[in-house]
């Protein structure tokens, strides 16, 4: 970690650590540490992974742990001018680009989710995105390949 850096944490990030590596019965210490993070200005998320926490169940721990975290560590989006006007060339290169199917374009548009805001934050306000999301370049999978399930 660049001391010199601040980072936008992604809810993936939260969930897989609760789920899997960092569950809080057993290592306490890395929520301690996002905490501490942010008391230091390193780490902060944005609103709409707030909101995609709190859709969660009510007794989810980091649903609980988000509760309590300090007012700042969830920094506005839809409500910052600068993060709206990044979205809209985030939102722009969306639909631009025509290397992902109209499928995989649709869902990152999508104003409930948070991807395209943290992308935006991050560009309006120089953070660094942390996610588990993985870009899959070679991934050309259509529905009529093998696996692919269609909605009836």
């Amino acid at each position: 970690m660049n001391l010199n850096s601040r980072y936008l944490i992604d809810a993936n990030v939260f969930i897989q650590a609760k789920n899997f590596h960092y569950r809080f019965g057993f290592c306490q210490g890395f929520w301690q540490w996002l905490n501490e993070a942010h008391h230091a200005g390193l780490v902060f998320s944005i609103d709409k992974v707030r909101q995609e926490i709190n859709d969660g169940d009510e007794d989810d721990p980091v649903r609980l742990w988000a509760d309590d975290l300090p007012e700042g560590f969830f920094i506005a989006d839809k409500h910052d001018i600068a993060v709206m006007q990044a979205y809209r060339q985030v939102m722009q290169w969306n639909v631009s680009n025509n290397h992902y199917r109209q499928q995989a374009k649709d869902e990152f548009a999508r104003s409930d989710k948070a991807d395209a805001f943290l992308i935006a934050a991050a560009k309006a306000h120089g953070f660094i995105v942390v996610t588990h999301e993985a870009s899959k370049p070679e991934s050309k999978k259509t529905c009529a390949d093998p696996g692919c399930r269609q909605r009836i």
